[in-house]
């Protein structure tokens, strides 16, 4: 047991120091790494605890008699929306039914604990969220005094002949969000430490002791920010579209630089005239879980208002669509609505053109219009 707490504790503080270096990710979502400053809380919280022995089991007693009290104060930090770390002091007083130990056992201690939201985890992440479950492991000390908050043999230096135990820590918490700076909770516990820890010596049938405890409270952040940003990564086929167009505008400028200063006259070519009532289709692709239309999909939607200001009589419908491997279909089925409002307002405020000249639709992942499942986070303009 003490070669598990040493291996505990080492792993709860390398995971502190190296969480700053960690890459954010939740449920295949890059997030944007945080200040050191952000993501800080700090929680008040009191309860009742329950002494655990085969002796105090057996004693007959009220379950009511059984219950102590207690209170702790916690600081920690959300690393990514997953996995957090905190450090808890507490304090608490132990109600003793078994013959043989004073009744009366007062206790202080801390533990070092490390955080897995469930929720996020194994969900999805969502800043307004207003429940979480947060299962937690740690390892601990506490320190037995008498009823007086005294040490037990005031004679011995403090690490002789005192009630002191490495404990080592598991439980629940449950979160309720009010805001992203306020939460109420609610934590279960349970701890295991020395059997000598009540005073009772080396006997029984049992080696190892536990408390259950139950408290409840409220949490604060510590200023800085609170939440967590996803990362806006740029479609890689769009990335891979763009970097094909600038290789050959690269080989272009190559043979034009090769070419001699002076050439020939050419004969005259008379312009090809294009009639207006041609119209190229364009569409706006979009990143993944966004509505925000990127510059270089801009011009798209330039092109489209060109031909509208040359075409008075054209009308334009905007229909807009998800890809179907990403969320579910009603959150898609309201991102596409999300996306063909996006364009239909870049059309109006930005190139003025009328929105009675322009109509859209939304399919969500009803629909897919390409076969490639990335092509089709998408608006495509039709014109009449």
């Amino acid at each position: 047991m003490k070669k598990f707490g040493l291996l505990l504790f080492s792993a709860l503080v390398a995971f502190s120091i190296s969480a700053q270096e960690v890459q954010n990710v939740s449920h295949g979502t890059v997030y944007l790494k945080n200040k050191g400053s952000d993501n800080w809380y700090i929680g008040l919280g009191g309860g009742t605890n329950l002494y655990m022995t085969k002796g105090e089991n057996d004693a007959g007693a009220n379950f009511g008699d059984r219950l102590g009290w207690m209170g702790q104060i916690e600081i920690g930090r959300w690393n990514s929306p997953n996995w957090g770390a905190r450090v808890v002091i507490d304090a608490g007083h132990i109600k003793h039914v078994v013959t043989g130990l004073n009744p009366e056992q007062n206790w202080g201690g801390a533990h070092l604990d490390l955080l897995y939201n469930v929720t996020n985890a194994w969900g999805s992440y969502n800043p307004d969220r207003v429940y979480s479950l947060v299962p937690y492991l740690g390892i601990g000390y506490m320190y037995g005094l008498d009823a007086d908050w005294k040490k037990p043999n005031p004679n011995n230096s403090f690490f002789k002949s005192q009630n002191q135990t490495l404990t080592y820590n598991v439980g629940l918490i449950n979160n309720f969000q009010l805001s992203k700076s306020v939460a109420l909770f609610l934590e279960l516990g349970w701890r295991a430490f020395q059997e000598t820890f009540d005073g009772s010596g080396l006997g029984g049938d049992f080696e190892y002791d536990s408390m259950f405890t139950g408290t409840a409270g409220i949490k604060f952040g510590l200023g800085g920010k609170q939440d967590f940003t996803p990362a806006e990564l740029m479609d890689y086929n769009l990335i891979n579209d763009l970097n094909s167009q600038i290789n050959r505008l690269r080989a272009e400028n190559e043979k034009l630089r090769l070419r001699p200063e002076s050439c020939p006259d050419c004969p005259e070519v008379k312009p090809t005239v294009v009639t207006e009532g041609v119209y190229v289709p364009n569409v706006v692709f979009f990143r993944i879980n966004s509505a925000k239309i990127d510059k270089g999909q801009q011009v798209s939607v330039y092109n489209t208002a060109e031909y509208l200001k040359s075409n008075p009589n054209a009308k334009v419908n905007i229909v807009a669509y998800a890809d179907k491997q990403t969320g579910t279909p009603a959150y898609n089925f309201a991102l596409s609505e999300k996306r063909a409002r996006a364009v239909a307002d870049a059309l109006t405020n930005e190139y003025g053109i009328s929105s009675s000249r322009i109509s859209i639709d939304w399919k969500g992942d009803t629909e897919q219009p390409y076969a490639e499942n990335d092509w089709n986070r998408v608006a495509i303009f039709f014109v009449d």
